[in-house]
């Protein structure tokens, strides 16, 4: 379960992944070099094995896969790509697929989202699709890229929601550092329609790395910055979620900031100055995004889409729990699997 440390998303997405399938199991968990902050905000149950070292959670997770019809492999949930580091964690997976299969434990990979699938480097996770029990993808292109499988809402889709603020009265902009802004012009738009619905508009930054970016983002839109950049995924996670919960419209091109930001009442909105990648395809697999996104440069569409998306917003709550009542029934199924 290893993944962005500094990324409240990650930790939210394999908190509801855990939480949906713990029933019965005693988890023996990578973690790597996991920050007891990131730890926290997984909440494993209390007797969770836990292996900073790669090679030894490897060895006693194969000697468990080679105990007959004692053991499951559930891969880490999230998106994979065609990279030196995932092709070691293909392999490690369609090892330890391969072993339960010869004696009888089944193997799971569900929730999970393909970025590009590229030869040789795809090899470990094309042969571990191969073998596993069952497959589910988070979108349908990363279904279409690996040729087998389903598409499943993304688990961070059953998060439990925060209790709702008796008004909505904010627009959250949640924007990764680490990717091209819209123009001004374009940000200009979103400020300027959340004003004229007196809606306040605050900057929200959701991972730690993008506490610096989105504070100067802030000043230069003259907004209010949500977030913290003390070491503490909990103190992040009751900031930005305070916030979703009085939220009408959540704009911006963090996946998670959209998903949870809808989960707690919010109409996820894509407002983008790149070329989007993956974030409609894992809005629209859960049945939401129901209208194109604005991208690039295009400050005379914020507001027309806006409006589409804000109209939209009771119906994206019905298409949550949608998302939570399938990923229920694929719990359900996982944790009823026979060898």
């Amino acid at each position: 379960m290893s993944g962005q440390y500094d990324n409240l998303g990650d930790a939210l997405l394999r908190r509801a992944f855990v939480h949906a399938l713990s029933a019965d199991y005693r988890w023996h968990v990578y973690v790597g070099d996991a920050p007891a902050d990131y730890l926290a905000a997984l909440q494993l149950p209390p007797d969770a094995a836990l292996y900073r070292s790669f090679s030894r959670w490897l060895l006693i997770a194969s000697l468990r896969m080679l105990r007959p019809r004692r053991a499951r492999f559930l891969s880490n949930p999230g998106e994979i790509s065609s990279s030196r580091t995932e092709f070691g964690l293909g392999v490690a997976s369609a090892w330890l697929l391969l072993l339960g299969r010869l004696v009888g434990n089944p193997g799971f990979r569900v929730g999970l989202g393909a970025r590009d699938r590229v030869l040789p480097a795809s090899v470990g996770h094309e042969v571990a699709a191969r073998l596993a029990r069952r497959n589910t993808w988070r979108d349908e292109e990363s279904r279409r890229m690996y040729g087998r499988g389903e598409v499943s809402p993304d688990w961070a889709f059953s998060l439990s929601p925060r209790p709702p603020d008796e008004e909505r009265r904010y627009v959250a902009l949640v924007y990764r550092a680490d990717w091209p802004l819209p123009s001004d012009e374009v940000l200009q738009s979103v400020v300027s329609w959340s004003r004229r619905h007196g809606l306040e508009p605050v900057a929200v930054s959701q991972a730690l790395r993008d506490h610096e970016g989105t504070a100067a983002l802030a000043q230069r839109l003259g907004l209010r910055h949500v977030g913290t950049d003390t070491r503490s995924l909990t103190v992040l996670e009751r900031q930005v979620r305070a916030l979703y919960s009085a939220a009408a419209v959540v704009v911006g091109n963090r996946v998670h900031g959209l998903i949870v930001g809808a989960v707690d009442g919010a109409a996820p909105a894509i407002v983008i100055g790149h070329p989007d990648v993956k974030l409609a395809r894992t809005l629209r697999a859960a049945g939401l995004c129901a209208h194109d996104g604005v991208t690039v440069d295009a400050p005379h569409a914020v507001g027309p889409y806006l409006d589409l998306v804000h109209a939209q917003r009771t119906a994206d709550g019905a298409a949550v729990l949608r998302a939570d009542a399938a990923l229920r029934r694929l719990a359900n199924a996982v944790n009823g699997a026979r060898s």
